[in-house]
């Protein structure tokens, strides 16, 4: 084809002729392009600037019949690939608002990830009240078993022990920094399942009581098993006496270790309980 072949610039719709006016058309015949024309009518209309810009700086008119040169298709290639990158580009009012969007949608999330200082602290006052309650329920455990029938004191401390049944997050919120930690440390069975805590003063009761640990009431009872005489001839017929409830005394805690298994999830608590006389332990009397 040589310089002087001209076709008109954009094709984008071409009505199909029979095969004989193909072979027929001379080589300057304009293609049909009806849509395209009426497109480039209302662009012109708009005002809007229908030119392509050549390497050497000419400008080409695209309303117009357009020379089919090197120069002319190189400069089409190069405005084709250009308006591809603009497509896959958003414009810049577009990615401003598509990033101020994303910001928003990032502040959100993490503002409904992170819990406001309001949440956590009533998290705390629940997980505080929580606390409270279960050493309430270890105590009136306590006194309740104090005052039973089975625990006669007698002038010697008592041992006073029962199970509950504990999560370890719940075990942990209970006695974690209580008391003296015997098992398991670093020099004591530090890979056991079981954790044994001790409390052996009056300080460390109170650091974990705290407002719960009140005065305990126990029953005081005499020593059975005494011989006694019969009442016979012979002064036989006699026996042993029995032990008998006398009244009720204050007694105090001694001390109290903790025995928790992390498989089976029970604590036992074990209380040495002791009368009280004078703001003294009595063991005999």
């Amino acid at each position: 084809m040589s310089a002087a072949q001209t076709i008109l610039f954009p094709v984008t719709s071409v009505v199909e002729s029979s095969a004989s006016e193909k072979e027929n058309a001379p080589l300057h015949a304009p293609f049909k392009q009806t849509t395209l024309l009426s497109a480039l009518d209302k662009g012109i209309a708009k005002g809007r600037k229908r030119t392509i810009t050549l390497v050497n700086g000419d400008e080409v008119d695209l309303t117009t019949a357009i020379p089919v040169t090197p120069e002319v298709l190189d400069a089409m290639r190069l405005r084709i690939i250009q308006l591809e990158d603009e497509l896959a580009t958003p414009p810049p009012a577009k990615r401003a608002k598509t990033a101020a969007a994303s910001t928003s949608a990032v502040a959100s999330t993490s503002a409904s990830a992170a819990p406001s200082a309001s949440a956590t602290a009533s998290s705390s006052k629940a997980e505080e009240k929580k606390r409270k309650m279960q050493i309430k329920k270890i105590f009136d455990r306590l006194k309740k078993e104090c005052k039973s029938e089975a625990v006669k004191f007698q002038g010697t401390a008592k041992s006073i022990k029962f199970d509950e049944v504990l999560e370890q997050a719940e075990f942990e919120t209970l006695f974690s920094g209580k008391g003296i930690l015997i098992q398991p440390t670093a020099q004591n069975k530090p890979k056991s399942v079981v954790t044994i805590i001790e409390f052996t003063t009056a300080a460390h009761l109170q650091s974990f009581f705290g407002d719960e640990l009140k005065p305990l009431k126990g029953n005081l009872w005499s020593r059975g098993g005494v011989p006694t005489r019969g009442f016979g001839f012979f002064g036989g017929g006699g026996g042993f006496s029995k032990s008998i409830k006398q009244g009720t005394i204050d007694v105090s805690i001694r001390s109290a270790e903790i025995n928790y298994s992390k498989t089976s999830l029970k604590c036992t608590l074990k209380f040495e309980v002791a009368q009280v006389s004078g703001g003294r332990y009595d063991d005999d009397w």
